[in-house]
């Protein structure tokens, strides 16, 4: 990240700490480069299906909203139906693809709060990747599963990850 002012370089700090009080500290990689930076995660689902979340980390961030996405396992994942998940969807919780990977909406940019944290992107990143299993498995539409609030919900009933 170009340029770090000290509040930053500390905001940063707490979300590194922040990010391993949540998840495994081994599961969790920075990435510190002149045009961008990034932190990828390596999370499990309930079904022991394994993802890395990429979380790029905007260079006014927490003023600006990072974006997400599904770094690992395939670059563009597909649906039920076999088509890929690269374009702009609402129904799929989906934003256009970012550097060849499909890119998830996990919280409105227009209304992000820098008090958001980078865990609570990841969390809400889990949370998509359970509606996709879901969907994998049922065909089922991944609005089916999620709630405008990104709350997963099974058979009708949130769940909590």
């Amino acid at each position: 990240m170009p340029h770090l002012c000290f509040a930053q370089t500390i905001r940063l700090e707490n979300e590194r700490r922040d990010l391993e009080r949540n998840f495994q500290r081994d599961k969790i990689w920075w990435t510190f480069l002149t045009e961008e930076t990034y932190v990828e995660v390596e999370v499990s689902c309930t079904n022991e299906k394994k993802y890395v979340l990429r979380v790029y980390i905007p260079n006014d961030f927490p003023n600006s909203c990072p974006s997400v996405v599904v770094f690992s396992p395939n670059g563009i994942l597909r649906r039920a139906n076999g088509s890929f998940l690269r374009n702009a969807s609402r129904s799929d919780h989906v934003l256009p693809s970012k550097d060849g990977y499909t890119q998830i909406c996990h919280f409105r940019s227009d209304i992000w709060m820098g008090d958001a944290t980078l865990s609570q992107v990841v969390k809400k990143g889990v949370i998509w990747l359970e509606a996709y299993e879901l969907h994998l498995q049922t065909g089922d539409p991944l609005d089916k599963f999620l709630q405008a609030e990104e709350t997963l919900l099974v058979d009708g009933v949130p769940l909590e990850v």
